[in-house]
């Protein structure tokens, strides 16, 4: 009869249960904040290559639809106010390669951000039809 007595009075949760509870409640929503920091961080790295390859392909596209082959020269520039894409700059070389075999023009264009690691370079080669 006194077990039963004692367990009746016994009620609620003991301070050490509660500690325990909360020790792993916030390690979890701490595990969730860093989730939700990473998550967002390679959200933003991959909007801006993205936004680097359009700009890198735009211009390799547009250097390709040049129908003069001889002023495709004058394409070769450095951009840094590129409108919709701030603090970019797209950097176009265009090289041409001459010998007994071969007549035809490099064209690379880099695109760099100071938040990203390394630049985009695209390249294609043109020849003179």
């Amino acid at each position: 009869m006194r077990l039963t007595q004692t367990c009746a009075d016994r009620r609620g949760i003991s301070l050490l249960e509660v500690m325990v509870a909360l020790t792993i409640l916030g390690t979890s929503l701490i595990g969730m904040a860093e989730y939700g920091r990473r998550y967002a961080r390679s959200n933003a790295n991959s909007a801006m290559l993205n936004n680097a390859l359009d700009l890198s392909s735009a211009r390799v596209e547009r250097v390709k639809a040049e129908r003069n082959y001889t002023s495709m020269d004058t394409l070769a520039t450095t951009e840094t106010g590129i409108s919709g894409y701030t603090g970019y700059q797209r950097v176009t070389a265009i090289v041409q390669t001459l010998n007994a075999q071969y007549a035809y023009k490099t064209v690379t264009v880099t695109v760099t951000h100071p938040a990203m690691a390394l630049p985009v370079k695209k390249t294609t080669a043109i020849a003179r039809f």
